[in-house]
């Protein structure tokens, strides 16, 4: 190409600053932008399947796509990774939950924040480029592409770390055929040194190079498995019921975490509760929230473990004597020797 056509090139390119700007009213505050790699290496996540998924049988479905994020969007120009802080204050009660569960359902909060900014990005210059906003909603390999953007290194717990935010963010990604000026996020050494806090803390042994072994970890069976929790590892769920933030809780980088980048990845729950909550009224409690993905016989039987791992027989008794009934608690409870 000669300089002419060079020239007109750059000046075609949407600078980052003005794309930054128009994310900014979303809640989208950290970006960075790359050009769609063609292929990612499948070394980690081959590791991850050998090492063995439990339930989440899609994720071998679909190891190649995750592989070729232009796959999802062939015609893609540029690549918008967005890291987003929700609530780093832990949940009041013995009764613990993951922290990202805290608010709104971040995939649709954040998915939706991305998805706005590629119209406005239309809107604004009077463009129909075609994007897709994506957030662990797509087999797209989202935490390789937020360590190449510069939002950070997998830290040994698996996660991105940056050293400004620590690791409680979600990422979100946007495709797009909009032409942006590459930035990036200006972290990616690994730093996390000789620290091994998360691995040592972690009470189920699910930390081993850099990755989370899925059968080990506490957050797959409060979340994805749909059986009942073996007895071995329920004792050491320390009152888990709805994910785990142990290896995030012990990381030296979340010591100064800034709150959330959006209020409505806030809130709370208690656990008196959490315990009488019916039925009848669960829907209409979590609702749009993360917790919602467990129907109500999984989160009464998660309640059940964590009560068990607490040592708690009242909650135990309370639990059973309320819905003993339902097939995934009483399952559960047998597992546990709590009914015979």
């Amino acid at each position: 190409m000669d300089m002419a056509g060079s020239s007109a090139s750059v000046r075609a390119m949407l600078p980052f600053q003005e794309v930054a700007a128009t994310a900014l009213p979303l809640g989208l505050d950290c970006l960075a932008v790359i050009r769609p790699p063609d292929a990612l290496p499948a070394d980690h996540l081959d590791a991850q399947l050998a090492d063995g998924i439990g339930q989440l049988d899609w994720l071998a479905r679909t190891r190649d796509l995750r592989m070729r994020p232009t796959a999802l969007l062939p015609s893609a120009k540029s690549l918008l990774v967005a890291a987003v802080q929700y609530q780093p204050e832990p949940a009041s009660g013995a009764l613990r939950r993951a922290r990202y569960a805290a608010g709104k359902d971040y995939h649709n909060v954040v998915r939706r924040a991305l998805g706005r900014l590629g119209a406005m990005l239309n809107q604004i210059h009077g463009q129909t480029w075609e994007h897709r906003a994506c957030t662990d909603s797509a087999p797209i390999d989202e935490r390789t592409l937020a360590t190449l953007a510069g939002h950070g290194w997998r830290g040994r717990n698996g996660l991105v770390i940056s050293p400004d935010a620590g690791s409680y963010r979600v990422l979100g990604l946007l495709l797009t055929e909009a032409p942006i000026e590459i930035r990036h996020a200006g972290h990616g050494d690994d730093r996390c040194g000789r620290c091994t806090a998360c691995e040592t803390t972690c009470p189920t042994g699910a930390l081993i190079g850099r990755r989370v072994l899925t059968e080990r970890c506490i957050s797959y069976w409060t979340i994805e498995h749909r059986g009942v929790v073996p007895r071995p590892l329920a004792e050491k769920f320390s009152g888990w019921w709805f994910g785990c933030d142990l290896c995030q809780e012990v990381c030296p980088w979340n010591r100064r975490a800034p709150p959330a980048a959006d209020a409505r990845l806030t809130g709370s729950d208690d656990d008196a509760t959490l315990l009488d909550l019916t039925a009848e009224r669960y829907d209409l409690h979590f609702a749009g929230r993360s917790i919602r993905r467990i129907e109500f016989d999984r989160f009464r039987r998660n309640l059940l473990v964590a009560a068990f791992s607490l040592g708690r027989s009242d909650w135990t008794a309370t639990i059973l004597e309320r819905d003993g009934h339902l097939p995934a608690v009483a399952a559960q409870a047998r597992e546990l020797r709590l009914l015979p």
